[in-house]
């Protein structure tokens, strides 16, 4: 992927790229306050990392560390929430508008009967297999980013927030070091001029509240809300479909 398409694609910009670029943030402000206006090569190295696929790999990146994490959270949370949410014991969606949910998409996707709630506790496996079923013929035909803008918007905003949780520990530990690294840069400065740099105290203080956000705010309930948001959007999207058909290829 080139570097335009980096910049113009929302999800991969939004997603996948502005969490690596929060993990570098405090990195970023330390050089920028340590370097004042001598800012021409750290410009220029800068320029060069993007222009070499430097975007690119951080936003891969960010991704790796989100999609490996995933699977933790679905298991935290019970289910994947896209698939939960079609659970009779799931509380998201009333039960008149869930039975219509049901009813339309036992139509739509053929060999996938909807479970009964006595189907479902007796065997939760093989309704969480239609469920399943249900969710990706959904997700498969809601590709249309104009038509179905909403639901982009909220799987923009769960990918952001799981690609910023999986870099949580590394994020952490970068944000904690730039902490101290630049409290003991305004000491020895202190010390040998007895004066404040302004910029660094700044620079402390924006990473030093990143870091009270990567400790305390940047955790799995976070993610959690965009995406039970994805999920009952997705869900809604069975009412955008007119005719019956046998279902989709992901």
């Amino acid at each position: 992927m080139s570097m335009f398409s980096l910049i113009i694609d929302g999800y991969e910009r939004k997603a996948r790229l502005y969490p690596a670029l929060l993990l570098l943030m405090p990195i970023a402000m330390i050089a920028l306050a340590a370097s004042a206006t001598k800012l021409s090569v750290l410009e220029g190295l800068g320029g060069a990392a993007v222009g070499c696929g430097g975007a690119f790999f951080l936003s891969q990146f960010a991704r790796d560390a989100g999609k490996k994490g995933e699977k933790a959270l679905f298991e935290k949370w019970g289910g994947m929430p896209s698939v939960a949410v079609f659970r009779h014991r799931d509380i998201r969606i009333d039960p008149i508008t869930k039975a219509r949910y049901h009813k339309r998409l036992a139509d739509l996707v053929k060999g996938a009967k909807a479970p009964s709630a006595n189907d479902e506790q007796e065997d939760p496996v093989a309704a969480d297999g239609v469920y399943s079923a249900w969710s990706t013929y959904l997700r498969v035909n809601t590709r249309d980013t104009k038509k179905y803008s909403l639901l982009l918007q909220e799987n923009i905003n769960y990918g952001y927030r799981r690609n910023v949780w999986g870099l949580r520990h590394i994020g952490i530990t970068i944000t904690a070091l730039c902490c101290i690294g630049s409290a003991l840069w305004l000491y020895i400065q202190f010390r040998l001029t007895g004066r404040i740099m302004e910029e660094m105290v700044l620079a402390f203080g924006v990473t030093f509240l990143l870091l009270i956000l990567w400790v305390f705010q940047f955790s799995s309930n976070w993610v959690r809300i965009p995406a039970d948001a994805y999920a009952e959007r997705l869900a809604e999207t069975v009412e955008t479909f007119g005719g019956k058909t046998s279902g989709g290829k992901q």
